[in-house]
């Protein structure tokens, strides 16, 4: 099974799923493809946003932010230029599974939005998340890692390579390109946050291990470890073991 289109394909699709790359994260990339394309019929294209890659076509050269804990904490803006300003686009970190078809989530667009978002209004209850890295505290929280884009829409024109590139991170995390009318809302299920959320009686529709997936070993244990163990077997082939955990 293919999990990865290429970034050129971008441009000439009319929907896109665009996840976030870091290479320390290489296996949780993989894993959320997986839980997509196991889950689905549709054709969907699912495009990696690979920071050495963009730099390497010209697209962004923006120096990591010194605060993001991945390499995409800014890089993920990119979704409506892309996109050549058309389509829909989803954006989704990489520590995150898909437990149902996609297709409900395409089916939540609504065009009278630039974008729509799980609005959650929290502030995190730990100092630290996933590998221990710093905890950073901002209004909107969460908003930007799980989004729709309507690319075509007037709006996220201001969304340029450029903005991307010297914006303020405070600035594209809060979506402040936009009115706030322009911010669809759309259920918290499609970014359940592991840690964060009292766990429903009914499996959510992402679940997000914002805190740290179960590759890391002090999180064996927490809400849906087992979920992503079996996710984990489903993707590679393989148990999870002992030997893959990397701390």
């Amino acid at each position: 099974m293919e999990l990865f289109n290429r970034l050129e394909e971008a441009k000439s699709a009319n929907l896109v799923v665009f996840v976030g790359y870091d290479p320390l994260e290489d296996t949780a990339a993989k894993m959320f493809s997986s839980s997509i394309r196991r889950r689905t019929s549709q054709d969907v294209k699912i495009i990696p946003i690979i920071r050495d890659e963009l730099l390497a076509f010209g697209l962004c050269e923006r120096p990591i932010d010194p605060k993001g804990s991945t390499q995409f904490s800014i890089t993920r803006f990119m979704v409506p230029f892309l996109m050549d300003y058309k389509g829909v686009g989803f954006f989704f970190d990489c520590d995150m599974l898909i437990t149902r078809d996609i297709q409900e989530m395409f089916d939540l667009f609504d065009d009278q939005y630039a974008v729509q978002v799980p609005k959650h209004q929290y502030t995190p209850t730990t100092d630290t998340k996933m590998g221990g890295m710093p905890q950073t505290v901002y209004p909107r929280k969460q908003w930007s890692a799980t989004v729709i884009y309507n690319c075509g829409h007037p709006s996220n024109r201001a969304l340029t390579d450029k903005v991307v590139a010297t914006a303020e991170p405070k600035f594209l995390h809060r979506f402040q390109w936009l009115q706030d009318d322009e911010i669809g809302s759309i259920p918290l299920e499609f970014n359940f946050l592991v840690e964060e959320q009292e766990k429903p009686d009914t499996l959510p529709f992402n679940i997000h291990h914002t805190l740290g997936a179960p590759i890391f070993r002090e999180k064996q244990n927490v809400d849906y470890a087992d979920y992503w163990k079996e996710e984990y077997q489903a993707t590679f082939g393989i148990p999870f073991s002992d030997a893959d955990i990397i701390n």
